[in-house]
């Protein structure tokens, strides 16, 4: 899969559970915990009419297979991105850009309801990588807001995991036109290598979007109308294995009443054109995009 602009990467990685959390976690029969457990999160205020972003770093400390990952969103959260690699700067939170340098494990938008994933598939953290969680922070009202946004998870046995999980950006980017006046289309497409196995996908898009179809060669993964308040991961109806040279096209559909286009940026009022797609193996999960 090709690579993405630096400016948007892949999405989220998760934390690793410290025991001095001090709680035991037993597991239920599928192998999974019988609770959610704080992975990562920071902390915000946001002053009316304002947008930043925070990056939230924690170094794992113990080997960690994750079931279920559930975002936390507080009003204000415009999408979240956790990563997961070397350390590249001091645990802690700072404000920082939309930059993404770490390969990613999730993604949320408005909306973006816990996902489990299905038997036998986890998402696997190392003692000594870093996590690294992006939050896009934004507040178009005229009261301030303050929150703590994050990332809660469920862990399984690591015994009953047969694949390690990560998400990819598949989607367009350069080039992004939402044309003024009505509706319109854009459509990105890239080609895949043999070996990949996806089995879940969420769309994000900004405002103007209204629907999104997503498809690999002549199968049809998503079909569905677009809400930015609801942009939830679903379970494909089959899980679908690449081959070398595989097309994998999702095509975002707009509505923009305003006399003046819109084009690619992290901002509300700018437009993005993303499935967000799990898969395994990890290794292959690059950004896919045009």
């Amino acid at each position: 899969m090709v690579a993405i602009s630096p400016r948007m990467r892949n999405l989220l990685a998760a934390l690793v559970l410290l025991s001095a959390c001090g709680t035991d976690v037993m597991p239920r029969d599928d192998g999974s915990t019988d609770g959610t457990s704080r992975l990562i999160d920071g902390t915000w205020q946001l002053p009316p009419n304002t947008e930043k972003y925070l990056c939230v770093r924690k170094t794992v400390q113990t080997d960690t297979y994750i079931s279920t990952i559930s975002p936390v969103a507080p009003l204000g959260t415009h999408h979240t991105v956790l990563m997961v690699g070397p350390a590249d700067g001091p645990d802690g939170t700072t404000e920082c850009t939309s930059a993404l340098v770490k390969p990613a494990i999730f993604g949320s938008g408005v909306g973006t309801d816990a996902l489990q994933l299905p038997d036998g598939i986890a998402v696997h953290l190392k003692p000594g990588d870093q996590l690294l969680l992006n939050l896009h922070l934004n507040n178009p009202g005229d009261s301030a807001l303050s929150g703590t946004s994050g990332i809660d998870i469920e862990e399984i046995d690591p015994t009953l995991v047969e694949h390690e999980a990560a998400v990819v950006l598949a989607g367009k980017t350069a080039g992004l036109y939402v044309a003024p006046g009505g509706a319109s289309t854009q459509t990105g497409t890239c080609t895949t290598p043999a070996g990949i196995t996806m089995f879940a996908v969420a769309p994000h898009m900004h405002l103007l979007g209204t629907h999104m179809k997503v498809t690999y060669g002549a199968q049809v993964v998503m079909d569905s109308d677009y809400s930015f308040d609801q942009q939830k991961f679903q379970m494909m109806a089959a899980p679908i294995t690449t081959v070398a040279g595989g097309k994998y096209t999702v095509t975002c559909s707009y509505f923009n009443p305003t006399g003046t286009a819109v084009t690619f940026g992290e901002s509300t009022d700018n437009e993005m054109c993303f499935a967000m797609t799990f898969l395994y193996p990890p290794q292959m999960a690059t950004t896919c995009t045009q």
